[in-house]
C-alpha cells in the first residue's frame, strides 16, 4: 500500500494473487468433499459442487486482471508461485482431513467462504473506483456468489442441525479457525489491521 493506505499496482498484483489462489483452493478442495460425500447428504454434496464452480470461475476472472508488467513478472508469470505462502496451504490441506459432510459443510461456510467474505470487503475498502474499478467489479461479482452461497449453506445446515453432533462441528469449526489464524489467514496479502 501507498502512504494514504490505497492500493498501488504491486500491492494489487499481490492481493489478485493471493485472492486467486483462495479462491481456486477452495474451488478444489469443495469439488473434492462434494465427492466424498455419504449418500444420505446429497444435498450437501450439491451445494459444495455448486460452490466450487462459482469459486472456479471467480477465480479465473480475478486471474485475468493480473497485471502485466515485467516488473511484476515474479507475480504474475507462468509458473509463479501460486500460494501466497506454505502456511495457508498447510492450513487448507489440514481442513482437507476433516471427516464429516455436515462438519465439512460447517467449515465451508462458517470458516472458508467467511474469511473470503472479510478479505473481498476489506480490499474494497482500499481500492479507489478511478483506479481499480474493474477489481471493484470482480470483487462484487464473487461477494455476490460468496453471499448468496453462504445464506444456502446456513439454510442447509440449519436443517442438518443435530443436537447430538453440534460439539463436533463446533469443535471443528473451531479449530479450522484456529489453524488459519496461525497460517496469518486465506488471504495473507490483505492487512490483518483492514480485517479487524
Amino acid at each position: 500500500m501507498n502512504d494514504e493506505g490505497f492500493l498501488t499496482v504491486a500491492a494489487t498484483s499481490t492481493v489478485l494473487r493471493d485472492l486467486r489462489w483462495a479462491s481456486s483452493s477452495l474451488f478444489e478442495l469443495f469439488v473434492a468433499w462434494a465427492a466424498e460425500v455419504e449418500p444420505e447428504h446429497g444435498d450437501v454434496a450439491v451445494w459444495l459442487s455448486s460452490t466450487g464452480r462459482h469459486l472456479g470461475e471467480q477465480a479465473e476472472n480475478l486471474q485475468a486482471l493480473m497485471p502485466d508488467s515485467v516488473l511484476l513478472s515474479d507475480l504474475t508469470a507462468p509458473g509463479a508461485p501460486g500460494a501466497p505462502s506454505a502456511e495457508p496451504e498447510g492450513a487448507l490441506e489440514a481442513i482437507r482431513g476433516v471427516s464429516g459432510s455436515v462438519v465439512r459443510l460447517a467449515i465451508a461456510q462458517r470458516v472458508l467462504l467467511a474469511q473470503l467474505s472479510e478479505s473481498c470487503e476489506s480490499v474494497q475498502r482500499l481500492a479507489e473506483p478511478h483506479a481499480d474499478a474493474p477489481l471493484l467489479r470482480a470483487l462484487g461479482f464473487l461477494l455476490l456468489d460468496l453471499r448468496n452461497d453462504g445464506d444456502a449453506g446456513r439454510l442447509l445446515l440449519g436443517a442438518l442441525r443435530d443436537s447430538s453432533t453440534d460439539q463436533h462441528v463446533t469443535a471443528a469449526v473451531t479449530e479450522a479457525e484456529r489453524r488459519l489464524v496461525l497460517a496469518g489467514g486465506l488471504v495473507p496479502a490483505v492487512p490483518s489491521a483492514v480485517l479487524r
